[in-house]
């Protein structure tokens, strides 16, 4: 153990002294290293070390605490199934020449994407509510979407796209040759699809669900909404901090969501990098997949066109609830939503200003990390590494209270600024910029920046020059994408926001609590057209030679 200790030591020493001379790359090393520590690390510290032990013995023993986290795992496992499931439909619906409209329901799968989450829990509420257009207005009916079972759909529709671009690209990937020979060898039906397609894509499930599973088990906005007595740990760790003040128990909440979160991000991590599942070597296939047979043709066309039919309709009432007058009581239209959320007030503008900011600053930020991580050797990379894709695997909760107690007193005094708004959307998005620099560095050979380095070029010129251009689609893509979620984003800015720097997805939120639901759709509307403005814009100037969601 000694020897391999000091071995290490004259290692990283050495490291240090190739890296002093280059002060600039060395510098830029201490700032990505530092800004990662401060901004990812140091909040995760505080929120594990705030509890005390007290917290800690009433989150092990009181039934109450008990019994939210029952309900958080019940319904994540009860949405993370259906997702994945209603993502599989998609996914070999589309992946099929023959099916009508496929083309479509790409499109319609991926629009809860470029929407915040919590809109479909807003517009299941105007559709079933009530006082729902469907059940109240058409049917006389008095319907209560509130509860397990009105979450469980919500967040089914939210987040099985997620589940439908993992296996989209994995059902496409398949070689269609197998199941041709499988044919050959007198598999037909569903028992070619037992042996033969399923299989091929469990990496795929088993990758889908994991990471939806994350997403529903942090889910914040959805909860809110139609969760109604239905508690789960992430509304109540809101609750402790806004109704009572007690950050210690907020913390120890929270905390509970990170250890699962943490397990179901490494599993994940592993499907996608610790195993091969290469179905054919080689040359590829030219073949078209085998065609679909009727009944199971028209099937998943009805299947995807009856999700379609309500994705389309959730979308469409929060339009109309924006221009009505009284929602449920009063339908004459009316631009007064609008006047007072969008004209007045300027949650959208800081919205747009703060994502505007953290896409900008975010997308950088990402791409010089993968490159010093990646291509230069320094001590503590593999910690550098780790801090960059965590905030993956972190609840927005976790996030939001770990910059309370983090940045609420000096050296650093954050709260109540729209600095920290933008960067808590800056950092919690970090690992989709970083993963993409990080796989388009590893298609360039490093003997071409090595060839620069020759030239006399230093690192950061290197990067500039030779680098960034290589890898330009990476840094765009991350730049919209960060834009994106940082507009709709909400479990982490809700305990940020302050007089002045309310952001649009904490006025969407507090709007609907207050039953103002013809102002909560005005602002949602609004937050959805910036949001589709943005791609279209995106798309127009990149001259649709670069995809985002498949888009």
């Amino acid at each position: 153990m000694g020897k391999a200790t000091t071995a290490r030591a004259w290692t990283d020493a050495l490291l240090v002294r190739r890296l002093t001379v280059d002060p600039l790359g060395l510098g830029a090393i201490i700032l990505v290293v530092g800004l990662l520590a401060v901004f990812v690390l140091f909040p995760v510290v505080r929120v594990l070390a705030q509890p005390g032990p007290a917290e800690w013995t009433r989150l092990l023993t009181d039934p109450r605490w008990l019994r939210l986290a029952g309900n958080t795992i019940l319904i994540a496992a009860l949405s993370t199934a259906s997702a994945v499931m209603l993502g599989f439909l998609f996914a070999y619906a589309t992946s099929r020449p023959d099916v009508p409209l496929r083309h479509l329901f790409k499109l319609i799968a991926i629009l809860p994407l470029v929407s915040p989450p919590f809109v479909g829990g807003l517009a299941f509420i105007l559709l079933f509510g009530r006082r729902g257009l469907i059940t109240y207005s058409l049917l006389g009916l008095s319907g209560d979407i509130y509860g397990w079972h009105g979450l469980w759909m919500v967040q089914t529709l939210a987040f099985f796209p997620i589940a439908y671009l993992t296996l989209a690209g994995v059902l496409r990937r398949i070689n269609p040759t197998l199941e041709y020979a499988a044919q050959d060898l007198g598999a037909h039906g569903f028992r070619l699809f037992r042996t033969v397609t399923l299989p091929l894509a469990t990496p795929g499930v088993a990758s889908a669900a994991l990471l939806v599973g994350i997403y529903t088990l942090s889910d914040f906005g959805n909860p809110m909404l139609v969760g109604g007595a239905f508690k789960v740990l992430a509304t109540e760790t809101y609750t402790q901090v806004t109704g009572w003040g007690d950050l210690g128990m907020a913390s120890a909440l929270s905390a509970a969501l990170l250890l699962p979160s943490l397990v179901l991000f490494a599993l994940q991590r592993y499907w996608l990098e610790g195993r091969s599942y290469v179905t054919v070597t080689g040359k590829g296939s030219f073949a078209d997949p085998l065609p679909t047979p009727g009944l199971l043709r028209w099937a998943l066309f009805a299947g995807c066109g009856l999700v379609a039919l309500v994705l389309l309709a959730t979308y469409a009432v929060v339009f109309v609830g924006a221009f009505a007058r009284t929602w449920g009581v009063n339908w004459r239209p009316t631009l007064e939503n609008f006047e007072y959320t969008v004209f007045r007030g300027r949650q959208l503008w800081n919205s747009i200003r703060f994502a505007g900011i953290a896409a900008l600053g975010g997308s950088a930020f990402a791409v010089l990390a993968a490159f010093l991580i990646h291509r230069k050797r320094f001590p503590g990379r593999a910690m550098a590494d780790f801090a960059a894709v965590l905030p993956a695997a972190l609840p927005g909760t976790l996030i939001g209270v770990g910059y309370i107690l983090a940045f609420n007193t000096p050296p650093l005094t954050l709260t109540g600024t729209g600095t920290i708004i933008v960067a808590a959307m800056l950092f919690r998005t970090i690992p989709v910029g970083y993963r993409a620099a990080v796989a388009g560095l590893s298609q360039i050979a490093p003997s071409i920046e090595e060839g620069a380095a020759d030239l006399g070029a230093r690192p950061l010129r290197t990067l500039w020059d030779v680098t960034l251009p290589l890898i330009r689609s990476a840094f765009t893509s991350a730049l919209v994408f960060t834009f994106i979620r940082s507009m709709n984003t909400l479990s982490a800015v809700i305990f940020l926001v302050s007089p002045g720097n309310v952001v649009a997805s904490a006025s969407i939120l507090a709007l609907a609590e207050h039953g103002d639901w013809g102002q909560a759709s005005a602002m949602a509307a609004s937050l959805m057209s910036a949001v589709f403005l943005v791609l279209l814009l995106f798309r127009l100037l990149t001259g649709g030679r670069m995809r985002l969601f498949e888009l």
